[in-house]
This record gives structure tokens, C-alpha cells and sequence, in this order.
């Protein structure tokens, strides 16, 4: 159809012998449309629930990854859907569904997508990992384009509260993406990123994802707003215009982006006091890794065979202070570990502590009760010297008034007598 119109267009003006101006200027629109044209074309966004079908992904606690994403799926593609120039479509629409990567790959080519957005929950082997990532490709404008989505999409899980694990690239051992969405996306010019929300299987993340159908649903409308902002979308039913939101500008890298595959370079605690009677040690922690962030420490008090558990690592830091609680009736070994963006771990220096023993804290409680006696023996002897004095003193009163009660008894004995006999006396007297 483009070519008929074409040819009936250059015929027209070689016929007319129209002015050569007007030939370059018909060339010109037809060959390089205005910007504005192409602007119109809706931008193409594919969500790709990870797993389907027999594939479950991760399970935990009666979570089924598969149904998670699927849920979170739909969410984002209905709350996309809301905006203008856009079009979204769903690798799968149910959980019976299972494709193999390239066949994901190839569903989002065959839609033109300009994005692929792949949806997942985590888990980690040892379980102590937590937080939310996203995965892209290590390679050319890929790179720039997921590391420039990414940072909003981290960003966001930031205001939520979920723990930042980063930006991250993997390679396999060929040297390609080592995520086959991402590989074999690559592979078609489709820029894929995975996302991994949180992790299933440890109690922080349980308050993002637990409390129902609901939490995912945020969680995809959250990815939505993201992908609005990274296209610079609006919204009438929404009421939001994202036309000036600052994307992120990433320069394309000259070289693959690879992963850190060394440990953190710098693990190491220094004792700095120990609270006896609290049980408690106060230890400075230095850790710092040259090609990642250090993502969490964890503080073992037997040496390294157990940890509390991990803590965040503050973003920026190299150094921090740490409270340890000190167990009582055993040796202590304290023993620090730093994990970077990878889950690479280096392990510090061992600090020896001395605990009282069981039998040295009874020991202190009997000396305290003795302690308490002794008091309580001395204030008895106190009380009771006072009571002595005090009943000395009232004794010694009642002998001070004794005499004088007696003479005025004696008094009132001689006052009746002489009544009486005045009395005898008058009657006589009146007898006579």
C-alpha cells in the first residue's frame, strides 16, 4: 500500500513537473516523518509473570510464586491501562500456562514491545536474606535503559520501606546475561528487566506480601507508577501527569557491565568496652567492599557457627558502632560478617571474651543477699536499741512524777479527813 501511494505521489509530480522543491520536500516527510508522529505511536509494555504452569517457583509457607505474579501482573497491567499512550500485554493470563524463556522473548517481539517487565518473588538458600532488586542485562543501551528504570522502580520500593538490594548485572559462565529472560530478550533488541519484589522466606518481608491479594496488588500498581514515570505518562482518570518526571539520564557503557564477584576487601571489629554488669560488649565494626556496597553485617558470638540475624548496613558507611548481648556461663568468641550487593561475605577478626560464669553470678547473688542481711541485721539492732531508749526515757519520766503523784494522793487523803471530821463536828453541834 505505502509503495502504490509512493509511486502515484512521484508521478504525479513528474507529470505536473512540479518544482524540484516540492519533490525533496514530499521526499523528506515521506522518508523522515515529524518527530510529533512518531511521538503518537503508544509505547508497547510486556508484563511477564515469572513461572506457570508445572513450574511453580518459589513456595514458602503455602505461598505459590506463580499465582503471586500473576496477581501482581494483572494489577500493574489494569493500573497501566489507566494512562494514555500505552499498550500492555500478559505473557500468560492464568497459571495453567507455562513458556519457556525464548518463547516469552518471542511473544514480547511479536507485540513490538519496547519493554519487557519480568515479575518474581525471591528466596535465598540460607534464608537470612531480604529485600527487593532488579536484575538487567549487563550489555550496551540495555544496560542504560534497565539501570535508568531501575533507579525509579528502587526508588519507589525505598518509600515502601522494603530493603534496597540494588541494581544489579549477572553473568554466566559464557559471558552472556546469566537470566534467560534478559539473554534471550537481549537477543530480539527487547530491553527486559526482571524484578524481584521480596523475599518469601524471612519474617521483615512478611509485612509486604502477607496480609492478602491486596499487598500484590500495590505491588503492581507501585511497578506501574514506576513504568509511567520512566515513559513520562499521564494520566485524566488518575489525575497524574508524569510529562516532567526526571528520568534518570545513564551514559551506554564502553564495556559489559559485570558483576562483583570478590568478597567485601575490609572486615574488622575492634572491642571498645564490655558492661559487666549489664552483659553487654560495645564493638566497632569496619567493613567496606571497593566494587559493591556493603548490603548487611551479621554478629556471631560462638565464633561464626551461628549469627543473629543480618542487619542493614547503612548505605555510605564504613564504619559502625555495635551493641552485642553478652550470654553468660560460656566462652565468648565474637565474630562479625560483611555481605555486599552479591552475597559475597568476609569475616572479621575473633574477639575473646571472658563471661562470669553461672557459678561467679550465684556467688554474687549470695554476697548481695549477705549484703542485704547485714543491713537488714543492723537496722533490726538500731531499731531495737531505739525502742530500749526510747522505753528508758518513758520509765524514767513515770520516776520523776512519781513522787509528786503520791503527795498529791497524800494531799486528797488528808483533804477528805479534815471534810470529814468538820463534818462529824457540825453534827454535834447540832445535836447539843
Amino acid at each position: 500500500m505505502t509503495g502504490a501511494i509512493f509511486y502515484k505521489f512521484m508521478r504525479y509530480f513528474i507529470l505536473n513537473k512540479l518544482p524540484g522543491i516540492f519533490l525533496a520536500t514530499f521526499l523528506m516527510f515521506f522518508l523522515f516523518p515529524p518527530l510529533n508522529i512518531i511521538a503518537d505511536q503508544p509505547i508497547v509494555v510486556v508484563l511477564d509473570p515469572g513461572h506457570g504452569g508445572d513450574n511453580k517457583g518459589a513456595l514458602h509457607n503455602g505461598y505459590i510464586e506463580k499465582e503471586m505474579n500473576l496477581i501482581v501482573a494483572k494489577a500493574m497491567k489494569e493500573e497501566l491501562e489507566k494512562y494514555e499512550g500505552i499498550v500492555v500485554y500478559l505473557t500468560r493470563e492464568d497459571d495453567t500456562i507455562d513458556m519457556n524463556l525464548k518463547e516469552r522473548a518471542k511473544f514480547a517481539e511479536n507485540k513490538k514491545a519496547d519493554f519487557m517487565f519480568s515479575l518474581h518473588f525471591n528466596m535465598s538458600a540460607t534464608h537470612m536474606l531480604y529485600g527487593a532488586e532488579v536484575w538487567i542485562s549487563a550489555f550496551d543501551d540495555f544496560y542504560a535503559k534497565g539501570h535508568s528504570f531501575g533507579q525509579i522502580q528502587m526508588a519507589a520500593y525505598d518509600d515502601l520501606g522494603l530493603f534496597n538490594r540494588g541494581i544489579k548485572t549477572r553473568l554466566n559462565n559464557s559471558g552472556d546475561d546469566y537470566y534467560g529472560i534478559i539473554r534471550e530478550s537481549r537477543k530480539l533488541g527487547i530491553n527486559t528487566v526482571l524484578i524481584e519484589h521480596c523475599h518469601l522466606d524471612h519474617v521483615i518481608d512478611e509485612e509486604f506480601y502477607a496480609l492478602g491479594d491486596f499487598q500484590l496488588e500495590e505491588f503492581g500498581k507501585l511497578t506501574a507508577a514506576s513504568v509511567a514515570k520512566y515513559y513520562q505518562l499521564k494520566s485524566s482518570l488518575l489525575d497524574i501527569d508524569y510529562s516532567d518526571y526526571p528520568v534518570p539520564a545513564v551514559p551506554v557503557p564502553t564495556e559489559v557491565m559485570k558483576q562483583d564477584l570478590s568478597p567485601p576487601d575490609v572486615c574488622y571489629i575492634e572491642l571498645m568496652m564490655v558492661n559487666e554488669e549489664a552483659k553487654e560488649a560495645v564493638i566497632n565494626l569496619t567493613a567496606e567492599d571497593y566494587d559493591s556496597r556493603i548490603l548487611y553485617y551479621g554478629i556471631s558470638l560462638d565464633g561464626g557457627i551461628s549469627f543473629d540475624t543480618l542487619r542493614p548496613f547503612p548505605a555510605g558507611e564504613t564504619e559502625l558502632t555495635v551493641t552485642v548481648n553478652l550470654p553468660t556461663g560460656t566462652e565468648i568468641s565474637i565474630l562479625a560478617a560483611a555481605y555486599n550487593a552479591y552475597d559475597r561475605i568476609t569475616q572479621s577478626n575473633i574477639i575473646l571474651i571472658d563471661p562470669l560464669t553461672e557459678a561467679e553470678i550465684l556467688a554474687e547473688i549470695e554476697e548481695d543477699e549477705e549484703e542485704l542481711l547485714d543491713v537488714t541485721e543492723v537496722s533490726l539492732k538500731e531499731f531495737t536499741q531505739e525502742l530500749v531508749e526510747m522505753q528508758e526515757q518513758i520509765e524514767k519520766k513515770l520516776n520523776e512524777y512519781h513522787f509528786i503523784i503520791i503527795g498529791i494522793v497524800i494531799l486528797m487523803l488528808i483533804l477528805i479527813a479534815v471534810i470529814i471530821s468538820r463534818v462529824d463536828l457540825l453534827r454535834r453541834l447540832m445535836k447539843s
